[in-house]
């Protein structure tokens, strides 16, 4: 019996002196390049009922480069961000919609500073149409961040030992992949159209098992466009991109569509 007490006080004895350990990264600042949200929009036209069309289409874009700073707290810790969006750059982008009586429903993919994919769905009537879309948005990045990480060692019912290192930095490019969503509403005058959409997304990073929540981003698109025959559109405008830090970023787009017949 005396042996029995014996391990049983040894073993408690070894739980109250025992710690467990944990450890945690804490960013300071990182730096970040994002892009404006992907740009979605219907047919541009008046489609027969229970008719198809593919579209192809190829886009400049063009606005200042800008470094828009923001200062947040993620898990109780302040961190320094500063996004780096603008410049000139080329996207292209193939759809696929489908009519079915005033409905209409559709897919697409394509690249702008990362690949895209999407649903869409809506209404194509006589003069104007509009739907919702949502899709996956795989952008590629750059990022360059300053951090120390931080091991706890708890002490059950005594104290608990923190141990930090000195702060460092790193930088590393990788794909991230964020959700997507807006909608559009069209304006049809014949073979001329004017579109407005608006398409919204968050940068969704991970550093080191930190996911930190970075600003949202949402652009709006206002385009006109003619078609020049079935196969060929030219269209032109402006986009406008939010974060919400706040900050308003401004750009210019324009491109050519090609039809299936």
């Amino acid at each position: 019996m005396q042996i029995k007490q014996a391990i049983i006080y040894l073993a408690l004895s070894s739980l109250f002196f025992m710690g467990c350990e944990s450890g945690y990264t804490k960013i300071h600042s990182l730096n970040l390049t994002v892009s404006e949200a992907p740009e979605v929009h219907g047919a541009n036209t008046t489609m027969p009922s229970h008719s198809a069309s593919w579209r192809f289409t190829g886009k400049v874009n063009s606005s200042s480069k800008e470094n828009v700073h923001d200062k947040f707290n993620s898990r109780s810790n302040s961190i320094n961000a500063l996004y780096s969006i603008g410049g000139t750059d080329f996207s292209g982008k193939f759809d696929f919609l489908y009519k079915v009586d005033g409905f209409i429903f559709g897919t697409g993919a394509g690249y702008k500073d990362g690949i895209y994919h999407h649903f869409t769905a809506g209404a194509n009537l006589d003069y104007f149409e509009f739907g919702l879309f949502f899709g996956l948005y795989h952008q590629y990045a750059r990022v360059e961040y300053d951090a120390t990480h931080c091991d706890y060692t708890y002490h059950l019912f005594t104290s608990k030992d923190e141990e930090c290192t000195s702060e460092y930095n790193r930088e590393f490019s990788d794909i991230y992949t964020s959700p997507f969503f807006g909608a559009y509403a069209g304006l049809i005058i014949s073979k001329f159209f004017i579109n407005y959409s608006v398409s919204v997304y968050s940068p969704s990073i991970n550093i080191e098992d930190n996911s930190p929540d970075l600003a949202a981003i949402t652009t709006q698109y206002l385009t006109a466009g003619v078609r020049i025959n079935k196969w060929i559109e030219l269209n032109a405008g402006a986009s406008i991109t939010y974060m919400n830090i706040p900050h308003w970023h401004y750009g210019f787009t324009g491109g050519i569509s090609f039809y299936t017949p």
